[in-house]
């Protein structure tokens, strides 16, 4: 019932995209079974990736299917590749229906009857209020911030080549991992110190390594969010599938190398944005009145989380096999350094995917090696450190800076001793 979305289709009218609902009867939502028994682990991972490619390029997002499964039978176990479209799931989306699967999986093997968690708010309910938030003086006072953050003066990346298209089949990646008790610092006790999140940590690393390599001070970084914030009331999109995902622009001011600044310089900018990000794409492309010219980084940033914890349970965990091209190779690529972080196997994962024609790959390792490096030195720094600082946005005073906030604390200290 909370799956909606799965039934949207794209229609073209009057030059513009809509969002339409099919019914159920014409979604063509199709599940094959296909037996590979007597395959070699050789002979099944080119096998499972020819058939995987062809499953994920038969979406059609003008027609349907927006969904399509495929179970691999074979000796070892079978294996379950389930695509959807983008443009229907986002990373919340995907864990709502594991949770459903494993939920109704588990209530099969004991032969219960399935029942789900009640629906939430459909995208269409969403999409509805959305339009008169889009009007809203809430979100109107955010304009002048955003147009502020688009007039900023970005440091531009040094590349080796120039090219006039990216596009995906150019891209190629370089990956870098931490160890398990370093990832383990990462997400727990590195945040100590100064009451910070993980993304304050990764982008503290990552604006120090691209102001070591730009020799520029302002980082410009496209961020991602859930974009399931809390900013229209009576409205409960929880477990609604469907892509809410919010991006936005962030530009990192790394104006002192010293460790402690850097966190809790990056720390207060990300504070600092209203509503998590989600106002800056409906000023954009919602909001006629509104005056936000648009402004894409260089750079993409996305922390998806520890992905793999959640996906394994007693019944299943993810496969090691290909899951096929999600992307088209003719599909444009939005940014020239696109890093992507998760926890995997427990261990922190990064991967940064580049344009063969822009980059040389040993360009791109040796910014990999300094952002592992940076991070590394910001978790020593953290677990090193004994006493607690705060930060402005640790208070609920508004426009408090953080000179001012050291002043109070210091006359605290005078007026204790």
């Amino acid at each position: 019932e909370h799956h909606d979305a799965l039934r949207m289709v794209y229609r073209e009218e009057n030059g513009d995209i809509v969002q339409a609902y099919q019914p159920i009867s014409e979604s063509k939502v199709s599940f094959e079974i296909v037996d590979l028994y007597g395959s070699d682990e050789e002979m099944l991972r080119s096998q499972i990736k020819i058939l995987a490619n062809k499953l994920q390029s038969s979406l059609d997002l003008q027609n349907g299917p927006l969904l399509k499964a495929e179970q691999y039978r074979t000796e070892a176990g079978d294996h379950l590749l389930i695509a959807v479209h983008h443009l229907v799931v986002d990373g919340v989306s995907w864990r709502i229906l594991l949770e459903d699967f494993a939920s109704g999986y588990m209530q099969a093997e004991k032969e219960e009857s399935l029942v789900f968690p009640q629906k939430t708010n459909s995208f269409k309910d969403w999409a509805e209020e959305l339009a008169a938030f889009s009007q809203s003086a809430h979100l109107l006072q955010q304009a002048e911030y955003w147009s502020q953050i688009a007039a900023e003066q970005v440091s531009p990346l040094p590349k080796d080549c120039e090219t006039e298209q990216r596009i995906v089949k150019d891209t190629s990646s370089v990956l870098c991992e931490l160890t398990e008790e370093d990832t383990k610092h990462l997400l727990t006790d590195v945040h100590q110190p100064y009451g910070t999140e993980i993304n304050d940590i990764l982008l503290s690393a990552l604006g120090l390594t691209m102001k070591e390599w730009t020799k520029g001070a302002k980082i410009g970084i496209n961020l991602e969010g859930h974009g399931r914030e809390d900013i229209i009331p009576n409205v409960n999109i929880s477990r609604t599938v469907g892509w809410f995902t919010a991006q936005y622009p962030v530009v990192l001011d790394i104006s002192e190398a010293d460790a402690s600044a850097v966190i809790k310089t990056v720390k207060e900018n990300l504070r600092r944005i209203p509503d998590k990000g989600v106002g800056y794409g409906i000023l954009r492309y919602f909001t006629e009145t509104a005056e936000t010219k648009g402004f894409t980084p260089e750079i993409s940033f996305n922390y998806l989380g520890q992905f793999d914890s959640e996906v394994k349970t007693d019944f299943f965990e993810p496969s090691a096999f290909d899951m096929g091209r999600q992307v088209s190779g003719e599909s444009e690529a939005l940014y020239a350094l696109s890093f992507s972080g998760m926890i995997r196997n427990g261990r922190f994962v990064l991967s940064c995917s580049y344009n063969e024609k822009e980059f040389e790959r040993a360009t791109v390792e040796e910014q990999m090696e300094r952002f592992k490096e940076n991070l590394l030195m910001l978790i020593r720094h953290c677990t090193e450190k004994e006493d607690k600082e705060f930060t402005p946005s640790d208070f609920s005073a508004e426009d408090l800076e953080m000179d001012e906030m050291g002043d109070i604390f210091d006359m605290l200290e005078e007026n204790l001793k």
